[in-house]
């Protein structure tokens, strides 16, 4: 059971100008969760980090709630909530040098960043970032803090981020993508990365992804989305092992397996204009779609044990 969350998100709908491209998404996130987001791209998950973090002035929050440890980001001014959201969350882009000034050495860009928290103590402040490069399994702390962040990889960018974000204290770890970036035999040591985060520091995290192997590896809960919208919520293994939704049916059947069974193809695109008031989205897609899909309402079901689809994937039988 979890234990009180530090985020939760109620019926939150964001957009631009007035058409909301992400809507009614309802979830929690507890301490030293690992909440994965998937979906195909434009199906609203970047979108959804960022009206969560605050972090697009033209993306406006048209309705629902975003509460930080009890505190309603959406009714505070806007420097009240900049300051305690980049206080309490971090991010990690999914262009690693996004994260960092490219031309200036991470001292000092580690230290700018940390007096602006008033966090800054110059005695200590070499053996803190001791600490928490250890935690990461970097090594060399002098060597990095001198080098600037084009001498880097994408992935040891990736890394120095996240043990900034260890310095900082901050409590909620936001992950946009944080391996498509990279190689493959990289993608597998950033995922032990972010989930040796959790175990060390207990920092919750929030991780888009396409990549449902990575989503098995790290989540404990997976969100899946489509057209701005959850069509299923649970726990990784409810939701990869048993979906209930076409859609998420769909996406684990396009994924190319070892036994040499070639993958379903799914035809078409997510739409760009986002979620309508009526009728399920996924409906000109799915191979189950009936009559009554294409005006039910949306809403998630409980099918049992914290499982959430608003479908029951049975032709015609949109939740």
């Amino acid at each position: 059971m979890m234990k009180e969350p530090i985020l939760t998100v109620a019926g939150l709908c964001a957009g631009y100008g007035e058409k909301p491209m992400v809507s009614d998404v309802s979830f929690a996130l507890g301490q030293g969760e690992i909440f994965c987001i998937v979906g195909e791209s434009g199906c609203g998950k970047s979108t959804l980090l960022k009206a969560i973090l605050g972090a697009a002035p033209e993306l406006r929050v048209l309705g629902g709630s975003i509460a930080l440890r009890g505190e309603e980001l959406t009714a505070m001014p806007e420097a009240r909530r900049r300051k305690l959201c980049t206080e309490k969350m971090g991010m990690v882009f999914q262009n690693p040098g996004s994260a960092f000034n490219p031309i200036r050495s991470y001292k000092k860009q580690f230290i700018e960043t940390l007096k602006s928290h008033g966090a800054y103590r110059p005695n200590s402040f070499l053996s803190q970032v001791r600490e928490a490069f250890d935690k990461l399994g970097l090594e060399d702390c002098q060597r990095i803090l001198q080098s600037c962040p084009y001498e880097m990889s994408g992935g040891m960018n990736q890394r120095i981020a996240m043990a900034l974000a260890l310095l900082l204290g901050q409590e909620i770890l936001l992950a946009d993508e944080p391996t498509s970036a990279l190689d493959a035999t990289v993608q597998m040591q950033m995922a032990r990365e972010l989930r040796r985060l959790r175990d060390v520091s207990g920092i919750a995290q929030i991780i888009v992804t396409h990549n449902l192997a990575l989503a098995e590896y790290l989540g404990d809960r997976i969100a899946v989305m489509y057209a701005g919208r959850v069509v299923e919520l649970g726990k990784a293994d409810q939701v990869l092992f048993s979906p209930r939704h076409p859609y998420t049916k769909s996406l684990i059947e396009a994924i190319p397996s070892l036994d040499g069974k070639m993958p379903a193809g799914l035809p078409g695109s997510p739409p760009m204009t986002g979620p309508e008031p009526r009728g399920c989205e996924f409906c000109p897609r799915c191979p189950r779609a009936g009559q009554a899909c294409k005006t039910a309402a949306y809403a998630l079901a409980d099918t049992g044990g914290g499982h959430f689809a608003a479908c029951t994937g049975e032709k015609g039988g949109a939740a």
